[in-house]
């Protein structure tokens, strides 16, 4: 062995005061790198989120969601939780709004929809024991006679009712009265559109989404529809939801009046119902669920939005109806009653006809009836639009007891009605 004392490979507790300079002198090169390793994640995740909201800006902005985002953020989503009273229960009621458009398939087409429809109602029934109720919105401008004569028979057998839909393009004024005017009378030949009193009361939905000349005048032409539709008996309008279009209202989940001033899209400025009382306003505006959930889906930005509508390329289910009652579309006076309105055009295409007519229509009904039916937390309603329009008014006016006692509180049941229809079971 050489007489060179062994030197320690690193430094150690009993290292000379010498070796302390290097220790210090490393440190500070340690810690640098445990600070930018902790660093790497977060700026990741900081990138992954402005590449999110980017993409999601962009979806929005092409998708308009900037007409209603601010409301959905700023009202709703404070009170757009479930309703649940531990004195009381809630009271679901459940409408749709079926855009009806079968075209030129009358002959065939709707005798096999109207016994189909049978066949499902006739499986369900609600805490009344009422069946579904359908509210077919016919269009008016291309009526057959032989659809309106097999949509009384529905009607008659408390199955549902017919409303006006219409669709027009650069009309005026004057021309739009005059073809509103002849559809009343042909829908008032089969006992729809007319009270047994002879006056003349409708729901309305505007084709293309295009009310009061809010998408402009390809798809309506009139300035003052809010205020003419109001003239001819119109009570409401249930177009709404419109997602994608201008003509969405800047509110979601909402039920309000709405009053003509001369411009396109007079219904963005909200009044409360009783507007409608003293006539300051001119119709009731009744929205459907709009719902943003989240999803697995990445072309959806993992981000569902759901408006209710039934259709070919989007079924009813369980996980939807969940969603609708979240929505919470409810009257303040009344949060205990929560209005779910569907919507489609529900004889256009085969793949519609099976959507609101199908299994997945059947079991979502099946589903409602089992979840909220127990009589305890949640009591379900079947209703048209125009008894929905009536229990709307009831609770903005301060009702009391249940729902069931308003459904011909303001406009009475139509000709065409069925006894039962006029004497509701308590």
């Amino acid at each position: 062995m050489s007489g060179e004392p062994i030197q320690d490979a690193e430094p150690n507790a009993r290292s000379s005061p010498g070796d302390m300079p290097s220790r210090s002198r490393s440190f500070p090169v340690r810690r640098a790198r445990r600070w930018s390793g902790a660093r790497i994640p977060q700026t990741l995740l900081y990138s992954m989120l402005a590449v999110y909201l980017g993409a999601f800006g962009a979806r929005g902005y092409a998708r308009r969601y900037q007409i209603f985002l601010p409301d959905y953020l700023l009202r709703w989503s404070t009170v757009g939780t479930q309703p649940l009273f531990p004195s009381r229960p809630t009271h679901l009621l459940l409408l749709m709004t079926d855009h009806f458009e079968p075209r030129n398939h009358d002959k065939t087409l709707l005798p096999e929809w109207t016994q189909r429809y049978r066949e499902l109602a006739a499986r369900h029934h609600d805490s009344m024991g009422r069946p579904p109720q359908h509210t077919w919105f016919y269009f008016g401008e291309q009526a057959h006679e032989s659809a309106l004569q097999q949509l009384a028979a529905l009607t008659a057998a408390d199955l549902g009712e017919v409303e006006l839909h219409h669709h027009h393009s650069f009309f005026t004024e004057p021309k739009l009265r005059k073809a509103l005017s002849e559809s009343i009378a042909l829908f008032q030949k089969y006992g729809f559109l007319r009270t047994d009193e002879g006056r003349t009361q409708f729901a309305f939905i505007h084709g293309n989404s295009g009310l009061d000349n809010s998408n402009g005048d390809a798809v309506c032409g009139v300035d003052t529809e809010l205020r003419l539709l109001h003239d001819l008996g119109a009570f409401a309008d249930f177009s709404f939801p419109s997602l994608y279009e201008t003509s969405q209202p800047s509110m979601v989940n909402a039920i309000y009046a709405a009053r003509d001033d001369d411009r396109p899209k007079s219904y963005d400025r909200r009044l409360p119902l009783t507007a409608l009382r003293d006539g300051t306003a001119d119709l009731m505006i009744f929205e459907g669920p709009l719902i943003f959930s989240p999803s697995l889906k990445l072309r959806h930005l993992f981000l569902d939005l759901d408006d209710g509508d039934i259709h070919a390329a989007e079924h009813a289910s369980p996980a939807r109806v969940d969603r609708w009652i979240r929505a919470n579309v409810h009257l303040p006076e009344r949060p205990d009653w929560v209005f779910i309105k569907l919507f489609a055009h529900g004889a256009s295409t085969p793949g519609d006809v099976e959507a609101v007519l199908g299994s997945d229509y059947d079991a979502m009904l099946s589903y409602l009836e089992r979840a909220y039916n127990d009589g305890t937390r949640f009591i379900l309603h079947y209703v048209t639009a125009r008894e929905a329009y009536n229990v709307a008014r009831a609770a903005a006016e301060g009702a009391t007891g249940t729902p069931e006692q308003y459904l011909n509180a303001y406009a009475p049941p139509y000709t065409a009605d069925s006894d039962a229809r006029r004497h509701p079971r308590k």
